[in-house]
């Protein structure tokens, strides 16, 4: 098993929760334990988690909390990083799932590692985005320097695995703004060891009302990537760029 907390923040869920619930109870080997957080939700999910736990049927402890105002993303993981009880941490959003029942199994040795964070590859039902990630994963290093782009191109935030003192002593920004996961990302990988395995994979769900990337306001992460050398910042605003091209032809 794993020493890893899953953790899953919920808000207005419900109708991806079964989809989610199949896919953990098929997990074999299970993480070494699940946290959901209901985070002020208006449908019935907090419902809905609190039926899962109650039966849940994969021998690990399953916790649900529920906040009784929303706090946001960011606020809702750093409860998630604070209520975790092991040394690796992986949130997980509640419409996206790990790929194979294996997952963990194939993740561990990365694990076991001097590692910082184990970051996965990613998959997606949005066929350009899929596409890209299958073609081009395969080039990812599997300890990427830091000037690569990892989060959007290669990886979603949640097919990364963080040593939990790492969260502790670097929460995530609140609030969160558009690109602040990656300027958080680059600040940990900055001071410690990143892997990138390529097998095991994350499903990230695109739907057809998500707000995409071109209609976002990125000047706050433009302007926080000054902090880092002229590689770093060069290659990120490219992939930010690519990546609103390749939304705006497919949207």
């Amino acid at each position: 098993m794993a020493e890893v907390s899953l953790c899953i923040p919920v808000f207005n869920s419900a109708a991806f929760l079964d989809g989610l619930f199949s896919c953990l109870r098929a997990l074999s080997p299970p993480p070494a334990e699940i946290i959901l957080l209901d985070d002020a939700s208006t449908d019935d999910s907090a419902l809905l988690l609190h039926e899962f736990s109650e039966n849940p049927t994969l021998g690990v402890p399953v916790r649900v909390l529920v906040n009784e105002r929303n706090l946001g993303i960011a606020g809702a993981y750093n409860r998630l990083v604070r209520e975790a009880r092991h040394e690796w941490i992986q949130l997980l959003d509640a419409d996206d799932l790990l790929v194979g029942r294996d997952f963990y199994d194939r993740i561990e040795p990365a694990l076991n590692s001097a590692a910082d964070l184990v970051i996965v590859a990613l998959t997606s039902n949005a066929r350009l985005l899929h596409w890209g990630a299958t073609m081009f994963g395969w080039i990812v290093p599997r300890r990427p320097p830091l000037w690569w782009p990892l989060l959007g191109s290669f990886s979603t935030r949640a097919g990364v695995l963080y040593r939990r003192l790492r969260l502790i002593d670097h929460p995530f920004y609140d609030p969160a703004y558009p690109g602040s996961d990656v300027i958080h990302l680059l600040e940990l990988r900055r001071e410690g060891l990143c892997i990138y395995l390529r097998k095991p994979q994350v499903l990230y769900r695109v739907h057809p009302d998500s707000q995409s990337s071109r209609h976002r306001d990125y000047s706050v992460y433009r302007s926080d990537l000054k902090r880092f050398g002229l590689v770093v910042r060069t290659m990120h605003r490219l992939d930010l760029r690519l990546r609103q091209l390749v939304q705006k032809a497919v949207r």
